[in-house]
Formats: C-alpha cells, structure tokens, sequence
C-alpha cells in the first residue's frame, strides 16, 4: 500500500499567491521527511479553484526541493498542451527528478478552461486519445511521424532528453465514466480514482457505482489478456484526521465548503451549454442535478463518505472500507484543501502517519497474506 498527499494549491486570498507556493513547497518537503510516497499535484486554469497552471513547471520546482518522494500528475490535460511538448516537458522532469515522475492524464471537465482556450469542449476525448498515443511514442521510439485528426506531425522528430524509466513513466488515466474505465484496462494504464466531492448526487451510493466501474474494468482486462489485477489503482479523497471527530470536522469543513462553492460557480457560469456537450453526459447531467438541488453543505459530503474528517480510528475504518471495494494501491490524501493554514495541513499529515496509515497498512498486510 502507498500513500501520497494532493495539492491543488487553492489560495483564496490571491494577495498571498507567492507565500502560500512557498507553505506548499514545505508542505511537500514536510511528506518526504516522514515517509509519505508520491506528491501529486493538478492543473486548472483561470480560476483560483487551482492556481497551478502547468504541472510541469510545479513537478519540475517539487523535484529540486525534495531528494526521493515520487512526483505525479493528477492530471495533465492532454487537450490543453501540445503532445509533443508534453512529452519533452515531462521527460525533462523525469530526468530532473532522477526517475520519480508519475504521468497521470486527462482531459478535463470544466468549461470555462475549453472556452477561454477555445478548444471544443465535445473533441476533448478523441484529442485526449490521439494526445497519449503520440506521448507514449514519442518516449519509447527514437522518432515520431504522427498524421491524426487533432494532432499532425509532418516530418519525424525526436523527443530529447528521453525519460530515465524505461519504457517510460508510469502512465495513470484518470476515470470518471464507465468508458474511461474501459479505455484504461484497454490500453493497459493505471488508475487514477476520485470521490465524486465535486459534482455527483450524494444521495446515490457512489461507492457502488465505482465498484460496478472498476467490475467493468477488470472484465475488459482480462478481456485483453491483461491481469486486473497488475496495475495500480490510486484514490484522491478530501481527508482530514484530528484527535477526535468533532475537531477534524471543525477545521475542515469550512474549508471542503469553500472549494465546493467556487465548482458550483464554475458549473453555473456555464450550465446553458452542459448538457448538450459531447462526451460529458453523465458528468454534465450529475452537475445539472448538483445544480438543481441546491449547495451541497460539508455535512452532506461527509455523511456519505465523499469526504473524511474523523478520528484516527474512523479515518481507518473508512479507508479500509474504500481499499477493500475497489482494490486501492495508494491513497492519496488531501489536507491543505482551499487556503487551509499549512500548520493544520502538516499537523493532520503528521497525525495520518502516526495514526491512520499504520492500521490501514496492517489490514491491507493480513488480507495480502490470507490469500
């Protein structure tokens, strides 16, 4: 079992731009030293839902400031950034970090990013799909030629430095439809899961219908010949652990609110043209329900288990429950949700690695070794 620690970095107050990067580099540095595994971090554009705009310049800032946490991306969003460039960008950073990246992609899911790019948000899968390919090609051949719909690269070229992992980084898809899923056990890439803490109706029971999608993609694994089993499967989820319950959802609810509201307000700016979008159906439908039904509070999130903020045993209990649904392989844990002081962040981090990962990692230990 690994464990990893999210950063969005979410300032609210952009008058602290430059001191909060700074608390996040800390922050990071903070997982290193007591024995967290891989930081992973995000892209989002013109809102400071997410002010990292570019995960490589981030990943490429994280691999100077730590020596062996491993970096990931969760995601790059392949329509948004050449391939060609993606491919040279993130291979730098393997080479910077002496092999620790970990290559998570996707291809977004808020409008208002396709619209200030002016990319056509129902294209985004098949750019998504033709963007990986030639990512992929480009690091484990010595040239690429590439003639898509989306993408065309007329006269081979070489993507240098190549990266230190052979063949390549490994590659992560982030899935939310049953057809991502599909796509991943296809073409044989890891797993990068979330709880649905942005836009799916909480009155449904998302665990089982993520347990249902991640069913579909072992059956098209062993439809491919793949073992379901071989690759990874990485969890996001909001996650806050205090002494007790009452004070874990004291500190953070607030913060999960704040977070939620600047979705809904993204969701809203643009909910005329959601439901007509190619390719997000499901998720365009679950933001009209979200929107329809009103704000979703913390006490809503937290209920159903689409965020965690307890005490060290509960914390492990719900955990426990996720790894042993889904097949877990690493947790990824976000403290420093929404501006949250990076003194509460660490603290809570600390506490998860004294208190929670222990239990967790021994039950996981005992299933191993039932077998």
């Amino acid at each position: 079992m690994k464990w990893g620690v999210f950063s969005l970095s979410q300032i609210p107050d952009l008058t602290r731009v430059p001191a909060a990067f700074e608390e996040d580099f800390s922050y990071f540095q903070r997982a290193e030293e007591v024995g967290y595994d891989t930081v992973w971090l995000a892209e989002h554009l013109f809102s400071n839902y997410g002010l990292v705009t570019s995960t490589q310049v981030l990943a490429a800032a994280v691999a100077k400031c730590t020596t062996k946490i491993k970096i990931g991306t969760a995601v790059v969003v392949i329509p948004f950034n050449h391939p060609l460039r993606a491919a040279s960008d993130f291979a730098l950073v393997d080479v910077i970090s002496k092999g620790r990246l970990k290559f998570g992609a996707g291809r977004a899911y808020q409008p208002h990013e396709f619209l200030g790019l002016d990319i056509p948000m129902e294209q985004s899968r098949e750019m998504y799909a033709e963007g990986l390919d030639i990512i992929i090609k480009a690091w484990t051949n010595e040239k690429v030629k590439y003639d898509g719909e989306f993408w065309k690269i007329r006269e081979p070229v070489e993507v240098l430095p190549k990266p230190i992992q052979k063949p390549h980084p490994p590659i992560y898809q982030a899935c939310i439809t049953p057809d991502s899923f599909r796509t991943a056990a296809r073409q044989g890439l890891n797993l990068q899961l979330a709880s649905p803490f942005s836009y799916r109706t909480y009155r449904e029971s998302w665990i089982d219908k993520l347990a249902d999608s991640v069913a579909a993609y072992e059956e098209e694994c062993i439809e491919s010949g793949r073992d379901p089993k071989a690759g990874e499967r990485m969890m996001l989820l909001p996650f806050f652990v205090s002494e007790t319950s009452e004070e874990a959802q004291k500190i953070y609810g607030k913060h999960v609110e704040w977070f939620y509201s600047k979705v809904t307000a993204n969701q809203k700016s643009v909910s005329g043209q959601a439901s007509v979008v190619k390719g997000y159906e499901l998720t365009m439908s679950e933001s009209k329900k979200t929107l329809e039904g009103g704000y979703l509070n913390f006490n809503q999130l937290h209920r159903h288990g689409a965020a965690i903020a307890d005490d060290p045993e509960t914390c492990a209990s719900k955990l426990n429950n996720l790894r042993e649904r889904l097949g877990i392989t690493e947790f990824v844990l976000w403290f420093n949700i929404a501006g949250m002081p990076v003194e509460q962040s660490i603290r809570a981090m600390e506490l998860a690695m004294r208190e929670v990962i222990p239990r967790v990692n021994s039950a996981d230990a005992a299933q191993v070794a039932a077998k």
